[in-house]
């Protein structure tokens, strides 16, 4: 049954652990129903028992035959999602472009990349005949200033802030695309980045989430999501200005 509006869930991609993860958790504890999306199945005791998790699917989401079939029964069962947080990305090795294999390459831009244009084009019309709805896309320093040696990962993350920036120029009122560069985070991925001493003090992926997770909150209210269309945000400045610490 498509609820023919807006849905006051939010679409969360990646969450099979490290900050995805830390983000279903946290809008559930507000508590903010979510619809979860994962290549893998959540670590043991983080299960899809919590009240507000409304649906979840696991499986490789670069298979966009697969992924188009689990989002046709969410948005048959539920309408589009009020928010979708594109945060499933992958980071195989830092090194030199040209020490990069070739299958390294295509996973990283099918994933960081293709699928978050994919799923643009799977979810907006829903969203565009809802009225309402937005995208928050996961971005990264090293995308938004060259740095040497993040290869194929800066360049996939380049082209999210662009794709974000083209998207939010073509929504109409009262939808909205922005970015948000979470920083310095404790995950998986973090330690694969500096497998030695770490050049910053990352915040946990719980106190991370537990920041965005009030800023999605506050996004929610009606209006609000259009004034931040087009904007490249960052954690530390939602701490700063926005009080969600």
């Amino acid at each position: 049954m498509n609820r023919g509006s807006a849905g006051a869930y939010i679409l969360v991609t990646g969450a099979g652990g490290g900050f995805g993860r830390a983000l279903v958790t946290a809008l559930a504890d507000i508590p903010v129903p979510v619809a979860a999306f994962s290549r893998t199945p959540p670590p043991p005791g983080h299960g899809s028992d919590v009240v507000s998790l409304l649906w979840e699917a696991t499986g490789d989401l670069g298979d966009f035959s697969l992924m188009d079939r689990n989002l046709s029964v969410l948005l048959e069962t539920w309408g589009p999602p009020q928010i979708v947080v594109h945060n499933a990305s992958v980071l195989h090795h830092r090194n030199s472009l040209w020490t990069e294999e070739e299958a390294s390459v295509r996973d990283t831009f099918r994933i960081n990349l293709e699928t978050p244009l994919f799923w643009v084009s799977r979810i907006v019309p829903s969203m565009i005949q809802a009225g309402g709805g937005g995208h928050i896309f996961l971005s990264s320093s090293v995308g938004r200033e060259p740095r040497k040696n993040w290869g194929s990962y800066a360049i996939s993350k380049a082209g999210i802030e662009t794709l974000s920036a083209n998207l939010a120029l073509e929504l109409p009122p009262p939808l909205f695309s922005l970015t948000l560069n979470p920083g310095p985070v404790m995950t998986r991925m973090r330690e694969k980045a500096y497998p030695g001493k770490d050049p910053a003090r990352p915040r946990s992926p719980g106190e991370a989430a537990r920041i965005f997770a009030r800023f999605l909150l506050y996004l929610r209210e009606e209006g609000v999501g259009r004034k931040y269309n087009g904007r490249m945000m960052d954690l530390d400045t939602l701490v700063l200005e926005g009080g969600y610490a």
